[in-house]
This record gives structure tokens, sequence and C-alpha cells, in this order.
């Protein structure tokens, strides 16, 4: 697994006007290529009367992108490009085009396209997808204070079990392992139970 930046799940759109054309970029975080398959169909339907829908994703290892009849290199590239100089990955990007009756030109249809792409990659919410670890942490009721407070900051809270002892359920940095262990350790005098769970990719933020 490797750590990436992407945008928020939120479909986000702009909307520039050039020499009288329209051009409505979509931009969506997606998770496999199924979604972002999906996306495309979706403006195709909404905007089928325009004059173009053309479009560019990047999910992992796979991309794609089409320049949907406007000349060869002028749209689908210039976007896929844009995803890329943003260092952003699993996103997939429609721009639609409604042909406003002037011709841009080829350098003019590569500015529109890339313009708009960057236009709305600026107005999405990043997310820092990072390598992330859960562990559960079962001691006694009368080490709970002491332990919580030596995670805060460290350590991100998911949950609290309550019974004979109390499990405690924590997501932290997956290079925070051995810190994790150690603070377990020293604040429970050895009596914590930890239990290290696999690794997964989620945004992580402790907030203060």
């Amino acid at each position: 697994m490797k750590e990436y930046i992407t945008i928020a799940s939120d479909e986000v759109t702009i909307e520039n006007v050039i020499e009288k054309s329209r051009f409505i970029a979509s931009a969506v975080h997606v998770d496999t290529v199924e979604q972002a398959v999906e996306f495309v169909e979706q403006k195709r339907k909404r905007y089928y009367d325009a004059t173009h829908n053309c479009y560019a994703y990047i999910v992992g290892n796979k991309a794609k992108f089409s320049d949907d009849n406007e000349p060869q290199g002028t749209a689908g590239l210039p976007m896929y490009e844009c995803i890329e100089n943003n260092n952003l990955d699993f996103v997939c990007v429609v721009v639609t085009r409604y042909f406003g009756g002037v011709k841009l030109g080829a350098g003019g249809l590569v500015r529109a396209y890339s313009g708009a792409v960057a236009d709305v990659l600026k107005r999405a919410e990043r997310v820092t997808m990072r390598l992330c670890r859960t562990a559960e942490v079962t001691i006694d009721y009368s080490l709970l204070k002491t332990l919580r407070r030596a995670l805060q900051g460290v350590a991100i809270e998911q949950n609290v079990d309550f019974a004979d002892k109390v499990t405690l359920h924590y997501l932290f940095l997956s290079e925070s392992c051995n810190t994790i262990c150690n603070i377990v350790s020293q604040n429970t005098l050895g009596q914590g139970i930890l239990k290290l769970n696999g690794q997964v990719l989620c945004p992580y933020e402790i907030k203060e």
C-alpha cells in the first residue's frame, strides 16, 4: 500500500465561459475504475446535448483520458496532465463543452480544458491517505485515565468497550507503532494487553 493525496468524496463543479463556449468541469474522488467509468456516463447522460464530454482519470496504476472528438491531444491529455501535476490519485474529471460558435484553435483548447481542470481541483478539498494501523488495548479501569492521557495527540481513540476490563480501540500512523507499544507498556506497567491489527490507508488527522 502506498500513501497518496486525493480529493474529498463530494463532487465539485465549476463553469468557465471562453469565447462564448461553456466549459463545465466536474471532479470527484473514485475508489475504482468502475466508479470512474460510471461518473463519466453520468455526465454524458446529464449533458447529453453538449458538444463534447471529455474526461481523464487516475486510479492507482490505471489511467485513461478521452478527447471525445475534440482535436487529438487538445482535451483529454491536458486534463490528465493537470491531475498528475497536482500529485493527485483516485480522481476522475469530466469537462463538458457547449460550443459557442468561435473556434479556439489547438492552443486555445488546451488552455481551456487544462484551465477548467485546474480551477475545479483548486476548489476541491485535498485529503491525504496515510498508512495507518488499528489496535485494541485492554486494561484495568484504574489505568484508563492514565493511558488515555498518554496516548492523547499520538493516536485517535475510535471506540471503548466496557466489560470486566476496558478495551480501547485506537487508530495511529504505522510509523508510530513502536512508540504506541512503548507508551502502552510504560503506562500500564506491562499489564495492558495490546492487540495490533492490520494496516489500512485512510485519512488521518488528530484534532486539537
